[in-house]
């Protein structure tokens, strides 16, 4: 038994709103990285002592803004969390917004503590990697709740794309440990082509460099593969576009220097990529439950001869 469509469509709009900003957090957060805002703003949740609002300035404004986003995830989550509980037959539906709302918490605490105390190096990877499980988790809820009643099919097109998802997590939190000291490599991102000097060790950066390829030649492969599959020409577009970018970007880095412009692009630019493989990974591997009869003909459709 389903529920309306007026409580499905319901649903469906307040996840999608859930995944929307859980993505906004983290996109903000790796701008704040790239940016080096984090110390613009240095005591929470006011920007200064006695100060709740951010002077006129870029850094500061781009620090509150992202803390405004991020608390904002948590009563949205919760929501949506709390709408699915009665969805005892959808585990999916039913469990993955708390999994988000559990990861953007703990990320939240990581991110109060990294201005009232700071984080060491472990801490500062459980925070992006959180923060990253509640992006992910909110992305596939939102689609799962679309395609009621659903069935699950781990095809080749949904088996690339979570490759390439489990691997630009593990080279996302593993970047944590290879940074130096002020190191874009920190922040959500390809890592660069080459050594990068001020970072280490090296055997971690080839290491991030070689997982890197994969998880885009992974890429590749989910986007050619899920052509055939029903997925979304415009959201395999945009994600071949964004993989373009990303590249774009990490290549006038190498070449040019980084800089704050460059490094936001290139930040941004990865986490609306790795949001975007996941989209193909969920659509790849939630289908509805009637995909497979509408492909095989009716029998008032069969003539004989």
């Amino acid at each position: 038994m389903y529920p309306t469509r007026r409580g499905q469509a319901a649903l469906a709009t307040l996840f999608g709103i859930a995944a929307v900003v859980t993505y906004a957090a983290v996109a903000m957060g790796s701008l704040v990285c790239a940016t080096d805002s984090s110390a613009a703003c240095p005591n929470w949740p006011g920007c200064y002592v006695g100060q709740v609002l951010p002077a006129g300035r870029l850094n500061p404004l781009i620090e509150f803004v992202h803390r405004v986003v991020a608390v904002s995830t948590g009563p949205v989550l919760l929501a949506a969390a709390l709408a699915a509980l009665p969805r005892r037959r959808e585990p999916a539906v039913r469990w993955l917004p708390w999994v988000a709302l559990a990861g953007a918490v703990v990320a939240g605490v990581f991110g109060m503590l990294t201005i009232r105390v700071g984080l060491t190096t472990t801490q500062a990877a459980a925070d992006l990697g959180f923060s990253l499980i509640a992006m992910i988790a909110m992305i596939t809820a939102a689609q799962a709740v679309r395609r009621t009643p659903r069935r699950w099919e781990l095809g080749r097109a949904g088996a690339y794309a979570w490759g390439a998802v489990a691997v630009f997590f593990a080279v996302h939190v593993s970047g944590v440990f290879a940074a130096g000291p002020g190191s874009l490599t920190r922040c959500v991102g390809c890592p660069a082509w080459t050594i990068v000097a001020i970072d280490g060790p090296v055997p971690l950066q080839i290491a991030r460099i070689v997982a890197a390829l994969g998880a885009l030649v992974l890429t590749g492969a989910a986007l050619l593969t899920a052509r055939h599959d029903g997925t979304s020409p415009v959201l395999l577009a945009v994600t071949g576009g964004l993989v373009v970018l990303e590249l774009a970007a990490g290549l006038l880095m190498v070449t040019l220097g980084t800089s704050s412009v460059l490094g936001s692009v290139h930040s941004v630019t990865m986490v609306t990529l790795l949001a975007a493989i996941t989209l193909v990974a969920a659509r790849s591997t939630i289908r509805t439950s009637d995909d497979a009869s509408d492909a095989q003909p009716t029998p008032s459709s069969v003539t004989t001869g």
